[in-house]
């Protein structure tokens, strides 16, 4: 019997396959690309500039003597995470219900997609939404567990630390974004098995609009801008290189328009007294 339900399921049309082959190969590509772009340049993508700009908060907050500050960042972290966790638990077991409970999805996959999904596929795309969901709870639990260490160790003094207090409370605080981020990212990942549900057709057009919200929320800096950039630090770094003509074209541009270039006008601010004086 189970070796029928299984050829069932795999007796699926052609464009089924190929439909679902797209939208996987999409998104593993996608974040193959996003891990190899943020360990060469960092600062092209949202995390790596957070990641800087959270370790710059960590060093100034155990400069200053401000401690509850601190806390009281770490604090509002805190509850959006727990928030997030909560939601995340709560959507889980809910799937989990509908998967055991049964779904008639048939009439409105038949409607609505070019290979209609049978009753057991649904099950399945189910558990991989619950999982998926439980997968963001277990993420933001683990980033409430490293926010509240940064809250431990940003007020201690350096002795207590092997190395760099700074380094250690810094990749603490990290760490529990990073796990923020991938909790984040899975709800994000869950439109397109939502859309699975269909059908596989719809399953790739979902694959479409995550890939493309996933982009806004990685990637802070278009590639050509950046390869701009990188042309003209090349440039300043060699005088004999070729100069960047839009880089040249807009930093003259930018010098007209400067304020600083112009002459500026003094004011007299004494008064009509002090001018008969």
């Amino acid at each position: 019997m189970q070796i029928d339900a299984m050829l069932t399921l795999l007796d699926r049309p052609l464009l089924a396959w190929i439909a679902d082959a797209c939208g996987l190969l999409l998104l593993i590509g996608y974040h193959l690309s996003l891990w190899r772009v943020f360990r060469v340049d960092p600062e092209r993508t949202h995390r790596g500039r957070s990641d800087r700009l959270r370790r710059a908060w960590v060093e100034t907050m155990r400069d200053s003597a401000n401690g509850i500050l601190a806390i009281q960042t770490l604090r509002n972290w805190v509850m959006s995470a727990t928030l997030f966790a909560s939601t995340s638990m709560l959507i889980g077991l809910g799937v989990m219900g509908v998967a055991f409970n049964g779904v008639d999805l048939n009439d409105l996959s038949h409607a609505l997609s070019l290979a209609p999904t049978s009753a057991n596929l649904v099950r399945l795309k189910l558990l991989l939404i619950a999982a998926i969901f439980f997968g963001c709870f277990l993420h933001f639990a683990l980033s409430l567990r490293y926010y509240n260490h940064t809250g431990f160790l940003i007020n201690l003094p350096s002795t207590y630390f092997n190395e760099s207090g700074l380094a250690s409370t810094a990749d603490t605080l990290n760490r529990a974004s990073g796990h923020y981020n991938r909790g984040t990212r899975g709800f994000l990942l869950a439109t397109p098995v939502l859309f699975w549900l269909i059908g596989p057709d719809w399953f790739l057009g979902g694959t479409l609009i995550s890939l493309t919200l996933l982009y806004r929320f990685d990637y802070r800096v278009d590639p050509r801008q950046s390869r701009r950039n990188r042309a003209a630090t090349a440039h300043t770094k060699d005088p004999h290189a070729s100069p960047d003509i839009d880089t040249e074209k807009r930093n003259q541009e930018n010098s007209i328009r400067s304020p600083e270039t112009q002459p500026r006008t003094k004011i007299d601010v004494s008064s009509p007294s002090d001018r008969s004086m």
